[in-house]
């Protein structure tokens, strides 16, 4: 089974040998009278794809009824039954065993695939009711929606998707599995509440996260740190004037005591660990109302806390001005969670760091394997510190433990290190998502990000040669049309990475492209474009052009300039965006940003912007809410991944959501 179009697909069923559409021809007689049958290709419901076959010499014509799936041929084998068995056509239930060598044949097995279709044969005598059956039957099933049985899956399953898809950028990948979670039930709210949470603060979407029904619930429920961080920094970026001043403590304070709800129940030492710095302030600003001087040597401790405002605390501790600050011993502890270098508990079973969980793998039993979030993991050494040691181990492990082990491939990729990267950790579990055959599109963005990992760890050449070599031998299983964003996010990651050997590059990234610019026709301009400056980069003779690009540019060309700004993390990616931008829509002025926190500069491109492209998967929680927050009414369209091609996949689609 391959990918085919609809068009593609009725020029191959009507050609030689079938006689009854020659070519598909659309002047043909017969094209008005097979519409009603072939309209079921072009909006798939319930109604099976019924067409006939006739060769030269039959005296009558034999019917294909094509079913969309396994399934659906099973729903439609009863309906056949009752339709045309015994009065019409002689029929045994069973589905046909088509030929790749049958012209006629092999163009329904690239559609379907096999086990989905029945032939049924009237005789000559009978053909005329039997097609009025079959007539019939197509007219009565054409307008019931197509059925998509899917059996319930494991809570813990989609929860450890909801990670990887926010730890991957997916972003509608994680509003899919947040929807199946609530319908398939089994959480409380407010653990519903923490995804919710979890998921805008990605999105940068502070006013929602401020006006969730639930906030009073989840302010005084104890919440994990990841979402105390999002609710603090989201009450920091819209009610506090930032970066704060010490002149300006005093308002701050204020402001914080007739917070409702009372946002201060959230702060407490390990946020030293927090990443964004907006929700360190608000600590900060915390630590100054409440005089504590334990809580402001915590905060101390983060690369992103404000030195002058715990300063006020400190330097008053220091100098006894202040007999109200609480000592470190009279602070009770309630850090939910352990300090670095401590134990961490889940379930039964006590862990201790990256290389201790790995081991517990490979000796657990199924059923009984522990598994990882970031909020355990955070305050473990970073992997990069045992990336030797623990490659080895995920190297070594039974293929029973591969799905307890990349579940927690989101928990790596979300505390990668951009500074000190654990490559050889990502290529072991890169070697586990190739074995497994794990290829779907959750799964290409972690590989994505995972390959990201390992180049820029600047690997040695063989290692290079060898992980490159390993997923070509893999890409005939995910390299297609539906995946070609995915798949040109990782020809671009190492286009633009480090060269091992240059032969081993180029080879692999045509082994991506070239399947691509065989069906260049069903990608849109962008991703052409795009293809074409991998190609370049890489010297591969690849021409992306197709004829009906000129009208798609004159199209676009005629409507108005649009402002854009494009934030990612990843500069290497906005690159390709302005480039790329800039040949496909001349026009338009595309402005980027990697800022890690919001500036002026950053206020005033968001103002000013009529569309705003964020990736979510490389990008800090501070300035995707500072950007969202300063924005007017330009339209905010969100990368489904983190490289060039999901970048430049949000940019048309926006472009197309404001030009409507």
């Amino acid at each position: 089974m391959r990918a085919i179009s609809g068009e593609e697909f009725l020029k191959r069923f009507f050609g030689w040998p079938n006689t009854v559409w020659p070519d598909a021809t659309p002047g043909h007689p017969s094209a008005s009278k097979l519409t009603p049958f072939v309209d079921a290709l072009r909006q798939r419901s319930e109604c099976p794809l019924v067409l006939p076959r006739r060769e030269e010499g039959w005296p009558a014509a034999c019917y294909y009824v094509i079913c969309w799936d396994t399934s659906h041929a099973g729903r439609v084998r009863p309906l056949i039954e009752a339709s045309l068995a015994h009065n019409w056509v002689r029929f045994d239930g069973r589905v046909a065993s088509l030929r790749e060598d049958d012209p006629v044949d092999s163009a329904v097995l690239d559609l379907v695939g096999p086990s989905s279709t029945y032939i049924v044969r009237p005789p000559e005598e009978r053909a005329v009711p039997a097609y009025r059956a079959i007539h019939r039957m197509v007219v009565l099933l054409r307008d019931i929606p197509l059925r998509k049985p899917s059996l319930p899956r494991p809570v813990g399953r989609m929860l450890r998707e909801f990670d990887l898809a926010l730890a991957n950028g997916a972003v509608e990948a994680s509003a899919k599995l947040l929807k199946e979670i609530e319908a398939t039930g089994g959480l409380s709210h407010e653990n519903l509440a923490y995804l919710d949470i979890r998921r805008w603060s990605r999105l940068g979407l502070d006013a929602s996260i401020l006006n969730h029904k639930s906030l009073s619930t989840i302010v005084y429920s104890e919440p994990p740190l990841l979402v105390s961080e999002a609710v603090l920094g989201a009450w920091a970026r819209i009610n506090l004037d930032l970066p704060l001043s010490s002149d300006r403590v005093g308002e701050s304070v204020r402001k914080v005591s007739v917070a409702n709800p009372d946002i201060a129940m959230l702060v407490e030492p390990r946020l030293k660990y927090a990443s964004d710095p907006d929700a360190i302030a608000v600590a900060s600003v915390v630590a100054v109302a409440r005089e504590d001087a334990h809580l402001a040597r915590q905060l101390a401790e983060s690369e992103v806390a404000d030195s002058e405002i715990l300063g006020i605390v400190l330097s008053g501790e220091d100098n006894g001005k202040s007999s109200t600050i609480v000592s470190a011993a009279e602070v009770p502890n309630t850090s939910q969670s352990p300090a670095a270098g401590d134990t961490t508990v889940l379930g039964e079973v006590t862990l201790t760091s990256w290389v201790d969980w790995v081991a517990r793998l490979a000796s657990s039993s199924e059923g009984q394997v522990p598994t990882l979030d970031l909020e355990t993991v955070q305050f473990w050494a970073p992997a990069a510190t045992v990336d030797r040691q623990l490659a080895e181990q995920i190297d070594s492990l039974p293929a029973m433990a591969t799905d307890a082990l990349l579940s927690g491939v989101a928990a790596i990729i979300d505390t990668d290190d951009v500074r000190q990267p654990a490559w050889r950790t990502a290529a072991a579990l890169l070697r586990h998502y190739l074995i497994s055959e794990r290829f779907a599109p959750n799964d290409l963005g972690a590989m994505c990000s995972l390959l990201a990992i390992f180049l820029r760890g600047s690997p040695a050449a063989a290692a290079y040669d060898e992980m490159l070599n390993d997923l070509r031998s893999y890409a005939t299983q995910w390299v297609a049309a539906s995946t070609a964003e995915r798949v040109l996010d990782i020809a671009d990651v190492v286009a633009c990475g480090p060269i091992g050997e240059p032969g081993v590059r180029q080879s692999f990234v045509a082994a991506l492209l070239s399947p691509l610019h065989s069906m260049r026709h069903r990608l849109s301009p962008a991703l052409r474009h795009l293809g074409s400056l991998i190609a370049g980069d890489v010297d591969l003779p690849l021409d992306w052009d197709i004829k009906e690009e000129v009208a798609e540019k004159t199209a676009m060309s005629e409507r108005s300039a649009v402002e854009v700004l494009v934030y990612s993390l990843d500069e290497r990616s906005l690159a390709r965006v302005v480039k790329t931008a800039a040949q496909q829509w001349p026009s338009d002025r595309v402005r980027v940003s990697s800022d890690k926190v919001g500036n002026p500069a950053l206020r005033q491109h968001a103002r000013n912007a009529d569309l705003i492209v964020l990736a979510t998967r490389r990008a800090t929680h501070a300035a995707t809410g500072f950007i969202t927050d300063s924005a007017d009414s330009a339209h905010i369209e969100y990368a489904d991944g983190a490289g060039s091609a999901s970048l430049l996949r949000a940019l048309e689609s926006g472009l197309v959501a404001v030009s409507a």
